[in-house]
């Protein structure tokens, strides 16, 4: 095992590439077994196009560096050939390119950010409802308080006025004896 930290990287880094090489060519072998198998079916249609989606295969192989260029061309001129030896002209012009995979819009992180975004402005409006109410419940709290204070108030001041007409009756009481 290297000791230095680039080789170590340069380790894991050729290990990817190895296996993204290794899927991208058997993708290849896949491809040029489907081109033969309806050769020899003698399905031209089928084998026209799979001779198409091949070519398509080996230009990406090529274009990543998976394999030569010059081995993509070697290997695409002969699937056409194999492909040719049963398509027919009517095959050719009936041949329809498929449609291309629609791209996706966004990304995965984009995405869970939209979604953090969402559920942050759900809590927002929890935590907006529930301070409301909290503050209702304050303010009636508040009301109550100040409706008992007053309440309180106006009883003492009812004693306090009960109280004083009871001392200004006791003097008078007093001064009758």
């Amino acid at each position: 095992m290297a000791n230095i930290k680039s080789q170590k990287k340069r380790i894991i880094t050729n290990e990817k590439r190895r296996m993204r090489n290794r899927a991208v060519k058997s993708e290849l072998k896949t491809a040029t077994r489907r081109v033969k198998d309806a050769v020899a079916e003698g399905n031209g249609a089928a084998a026209y196009a799979a001779a198409c989606a091949a070519c398509r295969l080996m230009d990406k192989a090529a274009s990543k560096g998976v394999i030569h260029k010059n081995q993509a061309a070697n290997r695409k001129s002969g699937i056409m050939a194999l492909a040719n030896s049963v398509a027919t002209a009517e095959d050719k012009a009936a041949y329809v390119k498929p449609e291309p995979k629609a791209q996706k819009t966004g990304s995965k992180k984009a995405a869970a950010k939209e979604a953090r975004k969402a559920a942050m402005a759900e809590a927002s409006a929890e935590k907006a409802k529930r301070r409301e109410k909290q503050l209702k419940e304050e303010k009636k709290a508040a009301e109550r308080k100040a409706k008992e204070a007053e309440e309180a108030a106006k009883a003492e001041a009812e004693a306090a006025a009960a109280e004083a007409a009871e001392g200004e009756e006791a003097p008078a009481e007093d001064s009758a004896e």
